[in-house]
């Protein structure tokens, strides 16, 4: 191989591995879903988003929800996700205080990888955060994903229950700590 392909196979490789570790920065405002209530009861999905967050915030361990005539969340993996976010709740709510953490209207939390962050904590500290963040988020599309499924809505409605626990979690967020707004700006309860 000549030295221009390799330099040529070594730069798109390069680019590669930026894009794939590029992804796990970009904000969550170029991936918003689209909310579309068009085909589910929105006043029972939000009672059911409002009962959820209210006991997971509450460190509810033992939450029980009850189905409603639209919306299913009894499936196993939905009741799992809703546990392990209840028993990881205090983590999740110390990193949304600490102003290093932000709720998305596409419905995960995302750290806010400033120079302060960086200055006030350390590396261990970082990898844990990134760990309650990565793991929080995984049970949010858990839920998402399984009442979706088990309430047998179109994959259109997705959008939608997202909204519904985004709405939820804002309302219940204490002063300071952050969420995206309507339009993607930086916004403090």
């Amino acid at each position: 191989m000549t030295t221009s392909k390799t330099a040529a196979a070594a730069l798109c490789a390069a680019l590669v591995c930026l894009a794939c570790a590029g992804c796990a920065s970009v904000s969550g405002t170029f991936f918003n879903p689209r909310v579309d209530y068009g085909d589910i009861p929105q006043e029972e999905l939000a009672s059911v988003a409002g009962a959820i967050e209210a006991g997971v915030r509450a460190g509810d361990r033992e939450l029980t929800v009850e189905n409603t005539s639209g919306i299913v969340v009894d499936a196993p993996e939905v009741v799992q996700a809703i546990h392990t976010r209840a028993a990881r709740a205090e983590l999740v709510d110390k990193l949304l205080s600490s102003g290093h953490a932000c709720e998305q209207r596409n419905g995960v939390i995302t750290l806010l990888r400033t120079r302060d962050y960086k200055k006030s904590t350390t590396s261990q500290d970082r990898d844990r955060n990134a760990l309650v963040v990565m793991s929080e988020n995984a049970n949010r599309w858990t839920i998402y994903e399984g009442i979706q499924k088990a309430s047998n809505l179109k994959a259109k409605s997705l959008g939608a229950i997202q909204d519904s626990f985004y709405q939820a979690r804002v309302a219940l967020l204490t002063p300071g700590q952050k969420y995206e707004g309507p339009n993607g700006e930086m916004l403090t309860k």
